[in-house]
């Protein structure tokens, strides 16, 4: 019996080396005593989502004439990757309407961008037009982002008021 082992390979990483182990051996053979060593292949590509996972593992195409050979299936399960989601800082004169919130991405693989999210996170701010100086920085958060390609994280941003000119 030829057993596919089973092997995990993070999202967008390269397929792992695919193995085999095998019972039923008589006389001290091994695997490496068969006359034509088993296929290994899978479905799953370094592109394979999480979400298709696991993905079967099989084992065909050994030959030896001592041995009737068969064959058990493996898994390849595909775990997702680590993504940081950083609110980025921003700055603002007082009084001025709020500047637009965005966002950096640390982890993105696979040729992924902050669009193939499956949903966008959220980014918002305590400050407001009329936040003053003084409580200034303001925390920028975000949250609400899902993918299951990605185990996300989130670092906050600041919003920092600044001062306007005046005349008297």
């Amino acid at each position: 019996t030829s057993t596919a082992n089973d092997q995990t390979k993070a999202y967008g990483a390269a397929l792992p080396a695919l193995t085999a182990s095998y019972s039923g051996f008589v006389n001290g053979d091994t695997s490496a005593s068969l006359t034509t060593q088993p296929t290994l292949a899978t479905t799953a590509t370094a592109s394979s989502h999480v979400a298709g996972s696991p993905y079967a593992i099989t084992a065909s195409g050994a030959v030896d004439t001592d041995y009737t050979i068969s064959y058990v299936a493996g898994k390849l399960t595909v775990a997702p990757v680590s993504l940081t989601i950083t609110a980025d800082d921003k700055t603002k004169a007082y009084g001025a309407a709020l500047p637009a919130l965005t966002a950096s991405y640390t982890g993105l693989v696979n040729g992924d961008a902050s669009a193939s999210l499956t949903t966008q996170p959220t980014l918002s701010t305590t400050a407001t037009a009329a936040s003053h100086v003084a409580g200034s920085p303001y925390p920028i958060t975000a949250s609400g982002a899902v993918d299951t390609d990605y185990t996300i994280t989130y670092v906050a941003g600041t919003l920092t008021v600044t001062s306007v000119p005046l005349t008297i």
